[in-house]
Formats: structure tokens, sequence, C-alpha cells
């Protein structure tokens, strides 16, 4: 009995722990890894990091430096739509799509942009379930 309480137990907070993030997963970082190891350039990918900080923003444009996992950091580049500016603060988890261009420090990610021409309809960066594009 005192098994089956607990096994009950596990489910309902793993249960309540994808309820709260909203059962959205992120995207998985496999395309964009390989591209940097391959030092591929103006590879469309998808793919989520850690924001180590913004660079700064115009009205139009911002930057973020990105952590995507130990051996790579890249700056995301976005073109503010629509949809706004992306509130990203130090520490936000984002997931997003564009086209990667490599450098030896890491990259870029660019055409974060919705963009019928691109694949995919272009790009967007998602920051607390809600897209920007």
């Amino acid at each position: 009995m005192l098994r089956r309480f607990g096994v009950v137990l596990i489910v309902l907070f793993a249960t309540a722990g994808v309820v709260a993030c909203g059962g959205n997963e992120l995207p998985d970082n496999t395309r964009l890894l390989g591209a940097f190891a391959e030092g591929r350039t103006g590879i469309w990918v998808s793919g989520h990091g850690i924001v180590v900080r913004p660079l700064g923003s115009t009205e139009d444009n911002q930057r973020f430096l990105v952590l995507v996992d130990d051996s790579l950091s890249l700056v995301v580049r976005h073109r503010v739509g629509e949809t706004g500016p992306v509130p990203a603060e130090r520490d936000d988890t984002i997931a997003f799509q564009g086209r990667y261009d490599f450098h030896g420090g890491g990259g870029e990610l660019v055409l974060t942009h919705a963009d019928p021409a691109q694949p995919g309809g272009g790009g967007w960066i998602e920051l607390d379930g809600k897209r920007y594009q």
C-alpha cells in the first residue's frame, strides 16, 4: 500500500511539472551542434539555450549571447517584428529557429523573423511559451 502511494505521488508531481511548464519541449540542438563541429555555415537550425546576456538593441534589432552547451555559445540576432522585442534577460532559456553562420568563436543565428520564403515560414524566438517573429 505504501509503495503504491509513493508511485501515485511521483506520477502526480511529474504531471504537475509538465502542466506548469506548459508541456512545451525545447527544440533539440543536435543539428546546430553538428553544424558548429563541422564548421558549416548557412544552415537552417532550431535549438535552445540560456541567455548569458543581452548585447544591446536598437528599435529594429536585438542581440543576445546564448550558451547552447559547454562547447558552443552564439550570438542570436533578432529583427523585431509585429510581436515586439523579446524581453529575454540573463539566465532565461529561449528556443529559436533561424540560419546558423559559423565562425571560430561559435557563430551567429540570424533570420529569426517570419519569412515565408524561408524553411518553415522563417525563424522565431520563444520565451515563456510566447513566440516572437
